[in-house]
Parts: structure tokens; sequence; C-alpha cells
């Protein structure tokens, strides 16, 4: 005996709620994601950047970049040992603890580091002879 049309219909509905639905193979949800953290990363590293540049003396910050900020912790190279050297005596001075205190976000600490576009080939002396 076949079914009747309202018995039918009930069959069709409860097909569509048990059916699961066709599973997405397009990029747009990976790049809708991409683009919102690219957008989040923006916001925390151009209010830790604005900081920088109003609380680092600017003979300091013109010789330092960012390199990343991950768990808190802001990567930050410097192009000469000179550079370095008075970027930690003013990190070590109040300036660390100046931008903790007036970032929003999360500043665990301040790495610092010679960046690898500022280290010189190795002198004549110590290039291996041919």
């Amino acid at each position: 005996m076949p079914p009747s049309p309202p018995q039918l219909r009930a069959l069709e509905r409860v097909q569509t709620n048990r059916a699961r639905p066709g599973r997405d193979l397009s990029i747009k949800g990976l790049i809708a994601r991409t683009a919102a953290d690219a957008t989040r990363a923006q916001r925390r590293l151009g209010e830790l950047a604005a900081l920088w540049e109003e609380i680092v003396p600017a003979q300091i910050s013109r010789h330092t970049a960012f390199t990343g900020l991950h768990r808190g912790v802001l990567a930050v190279a410097f192009d000469s040992s000179a550079a370095g050297f008075e970027l930690d005596r003013f990190l070590r001075g109040g300036g660390e603890d100046e931008l903790r205190r007036r970032y929003r976000g999360s500043l665990v600490r301040i790495k610092t580091r010679l960046a690898p576009w500022a280290q010189s080939e190795p002198s004549p002396r110590n290039r291996q002879r041919a």
C-alpha cells in the first residue's frame, strides 16, 4: 500500500530534518577566519606600535622593529649593538613597566635581539680559506 500524501509529507519532513547538510568545500570560511585573525592582530599591534612611538625615545625607536607578539611576549629587533644597549637601558629604566601599564592587552615581557638583516658578514680572518 503506497503512503498517502500526509504520510509522504511527514516522511519528507523527517528526511530533511535528519539529513546532514552537505560539506562546504569552498575556502570562504578559511578566508573569513584569516581576515578576522589579521584584523585582530593588526588592532593589537597597531595599538602597541602607537604606544611604542609615544613612549620610546625617537633616537631608539627608529632603530627597532617588532618581529612578533605571542602569548604576551613582544619580540623586538634592533639594528646595531649600540641601539640594543640603549633599548635595554630604556626598558630596564622603567620603559617596559610603562608600556605594560598603558597597553590594554597582555604584555608579559619584551624580548630583544639583534635583527638578522643587521648582522654583518664574517670578518676575513674568520672566513675559511679556499
